[in-house]
């Protein structure tokens, strides 16, 4: 008997712990407690972080505005440079030339002067002096016309020597501007790069900014919340109750599912985690998922474009679905939805959204999280890391079918 009583204890709490973890596993701790003087805080941070993107942006472009600037310059050298080889090139050439015709002058003096062989043509010349003086001169221009051109020679090519050099060196000046030029180019790239992340990240921190002031106000003026209130607590009552969800299009199929994915996006094989489900159209109008209250619109948003976040009550818990990639919005922040309301319109065609650069055709992104999304929590990564797959708490058809009612069962 003692043996069974033990049994039986044993299975008891095998199936507790099978039970509380799968209930953890299920239906996650949403409980919070935040107030609304705790959201303006945050607000506050978001601020700081969006003016630091700013000033970050600032700086790098300068940094671009400098980086392009030593380009142009080391462009200009190196035009400077190749010019200025072109004409020592064209002063050697004119050099060789004139050495060859100094060569050719000495050639003609020495002959008529030389003494070898015979010294008639040097007495012949010497004695065609008129006078002393004559003669002395005769042999004092032939003398200093050899020494002349022997040292025209010379400077000219000690010229050449020097003009080579210099060929030499500024062609190796031209290889590290080339060079220079190729590292402050990488510099650039690398900075654009940066330049785009950070206007990325701005682009985020405006519409986190955003939504949150929209979400104080409308729990300030629609709830009456002061700074020191529980916002569970002063809204209260306000979501309006449901038992299930319903597909958020009339008719339609599915071009991504939830989870891990590589694609091509914009010619590029991109790989990442896909936070939802796209639905592709088969009627376009976008209606809440369930009974709630929008929470916040975001517009033209640089991944998403259109997008609505909905605040929900399903039987006891809370959530929140988000719709993106609309072409239209049909409701504001703090409306009261039901089932029935169209709260947008399909978009994502990128040639229309010319802003979303996330979507490669017309589909709706349908995304469903735990806890309520600028309420419990205001980050968006949190909010990305409660999302499940839609799948597990709506009814849709299996992978490759498409449905065409929001509520038949499949």
């Amino acid at each position: 008997m003692r043996k069974i009583k033990s049994l039986f204890k044993k299975i008891f709490n095998i199936n507790l712990i099978f039970i509380l973890i799968m209930a953890n596993l299920i239906i996650p701790d949403v409980s919070y407690a935040k107030t609304l003087g705790d959201l303006k805080r945050e607000l506050e941070n978001n601020i700081n972080e969006y003016n630091q993107a700013q000033n970050d942006k600032n700086l790098t472009q300068s940094q671009i505005d400098s980086t392009k600037a030593s380009i142009s310059n080391a462009t200009k050298e190196i035009e400077s440079s190749q010019n200025e080889i072109a004409s020592l090139t064209q002063e050697i050439e004119q050099l060789n030339k004139d050495i060859e015709e100094k060569k050719q002058q000495i050639k003609d003096i020495m002959v008529f002067y030389q003494l070898s062989g015979s010294s008639t043509a040097y007495l012949d010349y010497a004695m065609g002096a008129k006078t002393f003086t004559d003669f002395i001169y005769r042999m004092a221009i032939n003398e200093q016309l050899v020494a002349y051109n022997d040292n025209l020679v010379d400077e000219y090519s000690n010229m050449i020597v020097s003009n080579k050099e210099k060929q030499v060196e500024l062609s190796n000046k031209i290889e590290q501007l080339e060079k220079k030029q190729q590292e402050l180019s990488a510099n650039l790239d690398s900075l654009g790069n940066k330049l785009d992340e950070i206007m990325d990240l701005t682009v985020d921190i405006e519409d986190e900014i955003k939504s949150r002031r929209e979400a104080i106000e409308m729990y300030e003026k629609q709830y009456g919340c002061k700074d020191d209130d529980d916002i569970n607590e002063c809204t209260k009552g306000s979501l309006p109750p449901d038992t299930r969800f319903w597909r958020p299009l009339v008719a339609g199929g599915f071009s991504s599912e939830f989870g891990y994915r590589t694609y091509y996006l914009n010619g590029k094989l991109t790989s990442d985690f896909h936070s939802g489900l796209d639905l592709t159209p088969g009627t376009t109008d976008v209606y809440a998922t369930a009974n709630g209250v929008v929470a916040s619109i975001m517009r033209q948003t640089s991944c998403g474009g259109n997008r609505i976040y909905i605040h929900h009550k399903i039987n006891g818990v809370t959530y929140t679905s988000g719709y993106a990639h609309l072409r239209s919005i049909l409701v504001n922040v703090g409306d009261v939805v039901t089932k029935d309301t169209k709260i947008a319109v399909m978009g994502g065609d990128p040639r229309v959204e010319t802003f979303d650069k996330c979507s490669t055709g017309r589909h709706l992104h349908f995304s469903i999280a735990y806890g309520l999304y600028l309420s419990d929590y205001t980050s968006w990564n949190t909010f990305v890391s409660k999302m499940v797959n839609p799948r597990t708490l709506v009814n849709f058809p299996p992978r490759g079918s498409r449905f065409t009612s929001r509520t038949i069962k499949y």
